[in-house]
């Protein structure tokens, strides 16, 4: 009897041995960095009937956005399930198809391209969990999509998705960004980044870079230029604010939400956040942004041009009340050395410049609205300021897809135009070209730059344009003078004809306007008769009057020479 206990003690002793050895020669090969080879085709996108792992083994695998691995650290099991993602970057540009594993906390949703190792997954959860489990309000769904960088190199959030590739996870950048998911896509970067930083340093886990020293003090901290008080996304870009202003604007931002939480609840400071993002709320977060400010005696006026990261293709997306803009990465407006406004790099940097584009713009197309008076418009059109290789024009509007493609800024109001007149009855080039042509000019400031650039300064000028410089004797103003030159260019032609061009159809709009009024045209060019029985004439005399009009007022050009 003693003899089995004692082979039976020496066979257990020897299964643990065994055992110990199997554990550590698992844990070596793991560390040391070394994974086992997939095929490319796994690697690109695994089949669908993929299993998902049964457990973590809690053991930290390498990976790109992870810190060091800190040893003995453990982490729950999790259950993953396979799932599928499909997904339109809003810039028309990227259409992704993966699939994924997906796992749920009880603080958000996460999906990860399969081949995302279990080290960035945990890194990812522990980090994420970690902050919102500090949020003192109720947590709305928020979505984290994490897929391999040569599947996806961008940053994007559409609804209450966040969609990146593996980073810095304990950073206050992305955390902002997944408080934008769960409380606003065009939210302010600002008032989430601050909140951010407050939630890190809640849960005792700030940014993995260390703290600069401007935020420990814990004082208010001027920036350069007053646009950089916005608090947008972009004023926490270095290539659009200086090294110094960016740690300014993160300082502030922390500040900001210490005094708003002084006084007012979290959930008081997320329904800022959320108004922040949105047409009818971006006025009162700029009225408590500009309340701080006062009390900190600085005297600002705050954007309500709205923004938030570009994805894959765009550098950043901007949106206001009447449409949302997309700047490509590579965009480069195609007249940029012929338009004083603009710079080689414009809307690349300088966050001055770039918020006064989009104000120029919001105010332009908002004077457009109320002109024409159409109720029924719906301002979901995008505006994508890329570059079109293939393109038979630099800029072109497509009704059916929604999209105003923009290769220089000074089209972008005639575009507008076109947009605006989706549902009219426009079956002649006179009154798509001509009407857009004409009303374009009323108010578009980049558009004056550019034509007063080519008329009055370049060596090699129109010449029936030059003699009627040389007529008037001064520089032209396109502001009041485009009426005459669009005659001029119309009196080229023996029968001059609306139809021909642009500027002659656009001659012929203004010379109705000249005799009805703008109101009175817009609703005949709407209208389906070409008779206007308010006026008594047909098209056809009305074009006969304009040609009258134009022989009797530009017969000394005569002698230019024909195009």
């Amino acid at each position: 009897m003693k003899m089995w206990k004692h082979m039976l003690l020496l066979a257990m002793l020897t299964m643990l041995t065994a055992c110990s050895a199997d554990y550590e020669h698992e844990e070596s090969s793991e560390q040391s960095g070394i994974e086992m080879p997939e095929s490319e085709e796994m690697a690109e996108e695994s089949g669908l009937g993929a299993e998902a792992p049964e457990k973590e083994t809690g053991i930290e695998e390498s990976g790109p956005g992870t810190e060091e691995s800190k040893e003995n650290t453990t982490f729950p099991e999790r259950i993953y399930e396979a799932d599928i993602i499909y997904y339109n970057e809003a810039s028309d540009g990227v259409h992704l198809r993966k699939d994924v594993e997906k796992t749920r906390t009880d603080y958000a949703v996460y999906y990860f391209e399969i081949p995302i190792s279990a080290q960035e997954r945990n890194a990812c959860i522990a980090a994420t969990d970690r902050m919102l489990s500090c949020v003192d309000a109720r947590l709305p769904d928020i979505e984290v999509v994490v897929l391999q960088q040569k599947s996806y190199d961008g940053i994007s959030i559409s609804g209450n998705r966040l969609y990146l590739s593996p980073q810095s996870w304990d950073s206050v950048d992305y955390l902002a960004k997944v408080l934008l998911a769960g409380y606003g896509e065009w939210a302010n970067y600002g008032i989430a980044c601050g909140y951010a930083d407050y939630l890190c340093k809640k849960a005792g886990a700030d940014s993995a870079e260390s703290e600069p020293d401007a935020r420990k003090a814990g004082s208010f901290k001027p920036v350069s230029v007053p646009e950089l008080y916005d608090m947008t996304l972009l004023c926490f870009d270095e290539k659009f604010a200086s090294t110094e202003d960016v740690e300014a604007a993160k300082a502030n931002a922390y500040l900001f939400v210490e005094d708003y939480l002084s006084s007012h609840s979290e959930d008081e400071l997320l329904e800022l956040l959320a108004a922040s993002g949105t047409v009818e709320g971006v006025g009162q977060a700029g009225e408590a942004l500009e309340k701080f400010y006062a009390e900190n005696g600085v005297d600002c006026s705050l954007t309500e041009i709205r923004y938030q990261p570009g994805g894959a293709l765009a550098e950043y997306a901007a949106a206001c009340e009447y449409a949302c803009f997309y700047v490509y990465k590579d965009w480069q407006d195609r007249y940029w050395d012929e338009t004083p406004g603009v710079s080689e790099n414009f809307l690349h940097e300088d966050y001055g410049a770039v918020r006064a584009f989009f104000e120029c713009n919001a105010w332009q197309m908002q004077q457009y609205q109320e002109l024409f008076g159409f109720d029924s418009y719906s301002n979901d059109f995008s505006v994508l300021l890329k570059n079109y290789p293939s393109s038979s024009a630099p800029s072109f509007c497509s009704a059916s897809k929604r999209i105003i493609g923009l290769e220089n800024v000074s089209s972008l109001m005639h575009e507008y135009i076109h947009s605006l007149m989706v549902g009219c009855n426009l079956d002649s080039p006179w009154k798509v070209e001509g009407f857009a042509s004409y009303f374009s000019m009323k108010y578009n400031f980049y558009l004056y730059d550019l034509l007063n650039s080519r008329w009055n300064h370049a060596a090699d000028s129109t010449k029936y344009i030059q003699e009627y410089i040389d007529t008037v004797g001064r520089p032209i103003d396109v502001r009041t003078d485009f009426r005459e030159l669009d005659d001029i260019l119309a009196h080229l032609d023996n029968e001059p004809d609306p139809n021909t061009s642009y500027q002659s159809g656009s001659s012929f709009i203004g010379y109705l306007i000249e005799q009805y009024g703008e109101q009175a045209v817009i609703t005949y060019v709407c209208s389906d008769d070409e008779y206007n029985a308010e006026w008594d004439k047909s098209y056809e005399e009305l074009v006969r009057d304009w040609r009258n009009y134009i022989r009797k007022n530009y017969s000394q050009y005569s002698t230019v020479q024909m195009r």
